[in-house]
């Protein structure tokens, strides 16, 4: 039986799911991923590994440094272990002293470690001139990526990355450790090496940290991936995942997305904004306890002083925009003083506060101008920086977020251009207003609407949590809790708690004689100490 049914079907309708889409979307089948070899140059990168490990070839996997590229890392590391293949390496580039992507200098490491097949995670689809020295001193690369491509390809053994131009794939959302997985699934279709059938499930759990971590849409394969990962990840073995959770005081078996989002993620990305990738890539990837409580202790150390430098940059930047006498459609901003490995985390927060697209930039350790940008509102920042592309000396990225780096006489007029090609990208995704069909009463609030709820989930870009409207929602208690009473409690008739974090009264106008209002909320499941209780999240607050 479907409990509220007229919700159910607006939550469908919200999300354009016809009929005909339904099962699939409600019930996820992993059997119903699209075959691997759809993607291009697939065949020949399956074959051409199997050959580097049947020739016991030195094998290279060059991931990005990011929650995307080094849980793709570990997809491939977890394979090579399956097969016992162990003439392999593997490079993680330094944030700020390397950049994104390939670079000439780590070729020539490669080439030193006397590789034959380099396979890159996450990156690689701009590396025309890696791609070129690697193929003189007799290294074969294998691309896998998922970045949208420049006109002119790298001349690689092989390119798996479904938004090549050429390519018929029919789904194009994939994350870098989703083209890893389906590589893995191509090279164990044809040969097993002995491995049991099945168990490339179980890096599933680093796909649905990938893909919840690196703003693709959580729809079609994306959402069979992240759904059966998340199961995966609730019950993963890897000592790296025990000893996070631990650290956060999490329950392992009631991990969600956004434990993922706000928890993991953070502290992962943490090691290479703050100079150590690899000490992710060991956490994620050792066997041994104690190094794993080692390592979470580091990631967790590493990840508070990343916080305090972030925060200093924030207060910098907003205080010289409220300087400015207009704040143009798409803001850019940066400091020659600024490390470019910090620069997304800023950017994220002035698209919270401005509303509207922001690029920010720093100086990189070769003294280049490089930065990171995010989206607002479903802006194609790839589209973006197309249409200003002579600003640019280059970049990248995808619809969410991207990087760039650029010369200083071209930042006098980047904003400019950038708010003037804004329009040009049409119409964007309309902002999320008051839910009028998604309206309840707090005597709706319990487990028949959260089943209801958590069938849509998981929940991320593509697939927003419903915003539920409640009117005339009484209050019996407003109160500040949190060590520093930083976050704000409504308690509602019935019990019902209602919170926002990092919020006070003041944040939504309330005064303490208020007694009722029309909250907007996402309805959500608690395990605070063990504890589940239903909670509402408060979007916004208007009085009644």
């Amino acid at each position: 039986m479907q409990y509220f049914p007229e919700l159910f079907e607006a939550m469908l309708k919200e999300r354009g799911i016809t009929s005909e889409e339904q099962e699939d979307f409600l019930n996820p089948d992993y059997e119903k991923l699209h075959d691997p070899l759809g993607l291009p140059d697939m065949e020949k990168a399956r074959d051409r590994v199997i050959k580097a490990i049947k020739d016991n070839e030195h094998i290279v996997v060059f991931s990005d440094y990011d929650c995307d590229g080094l849980p793709g890392a570990i997809v491939l590391s977890d394979f090579f272990s399956r097969i016992g293949y162990e003439n392999i390496s593997f490079y993680i580039p330094h944030r700020h002293d390397e950049g994104f992507g390939l670079n000439l200098d780590a070729i020539k490491e490669i080439a030193e470690r006397g590789a034959k097949l380099l396979i890159t995670i996450d990156c690689g689809i701009a590396g025309n001139k890696e791609v070129a020295l690697a193929n003189q001193k007799g290294i074969d690369v294998i691309i896998t990526d998922h970045h949208k491509p420049n006109p002119i390809l790298p001349d690689a053994y092989a390119i798996v990355n479904q938004n090549r131009e050429d390519s018929d794939y029919p789904f194009k959302g994939l994350c870098g450790a989703g083209v890893a997985f389906k590589l893995v699934q191509a090279v164990i279709a044809h040969e097993s090496f002995g491995v049991k059938p099945g168990m490339e499930k179980w890096s599933l759990d680093m796909v649905a940290i990938a893909t919840l971590s690196d703003m693709v849409p959580l729809l079609g394969e994306n959402r069979i991936l992240t759904r059966f990962g998340l199961s995966v990840l609730r019950k993963s073995p890897r000592p790296g995942l025990a000893a996070l959770f631990k650290r956060m005081n999490m329950d392992q078996s009631t991990v969600s997305e956004d434990d993922i989002t706000f928890m993991i993620t953070p502290r992962i990305n943490a090691a290479s904004r703050m100079g150590v990738p690899e000490d992710a890539f060991k956490l994620l990837r050792t066997k041994d306890y104690e190094e794993a409580e080692r390592l979470a202790l580091h990631l967790e150390k590493i990840n508070n002083e990343r916080k305090g430098v972030v925060a200093s940059l924030v207060k910098e930047a907003k205080s010289r925009i409220a300087d400015r006498e207009v704040i143009a459609d798409v803001i850019v901003i940066g400091n020659p003083e600024w490390r470019p490995s910090l620069l997304g985390l800023v950017a994220n927060s002035l698209v919270e506060e401005y509303e509207r697209p922001a690029f920010v930039w720093g100086r990189s350790g070769d003294g280049t101008l490089k930065g990171s940008c995010r989206s607002y509102n479903g802006c194609d920042l790839f589209a973006l920086m197309s249409l200003a592309g002579d600003e640019f000396i280059e970049f990248g990225g995808h619809t969410g977020a991207g990087g760039f780096s650029v010369t200083l006489e071209s930042l006098t007029t980047l904003e400019e251009k950038l708010s003037q090609a804004l329009p040009q990208l049409g119409s964007p995704t309309s902002k999320l207003e008051e839910e009028e069909n998604l309206a309840i009463n707090i005597s709706d609030i319990g487990e028949n609407l959260w089943s209801l709820v958590s069938s849509f989930a998981p929940f991320g870009m593509g697939n927003k949590k419903p915003i539920f409207k409640i009117p005339k929602a009484e209050i019996k208690l407003i109160r500040q809790f949190g060590k520093a009473n930083e976050h704000l409690e409504l308690t509602l008739n019935s019990n019902i708690k209602a919170i926002s974090f990092f919020s006070s009264p003041s944040t939504y106008n309330l005064a303490p004689s208020t007694s009722s209002c029309t909250l907007l909320a996402n309805l959500e499941k608690s395990y605070f100490r063990n504890r589940p209780e239903l909670r509402l999240r408060i979007v916004d607050i208007m009085q009644s």
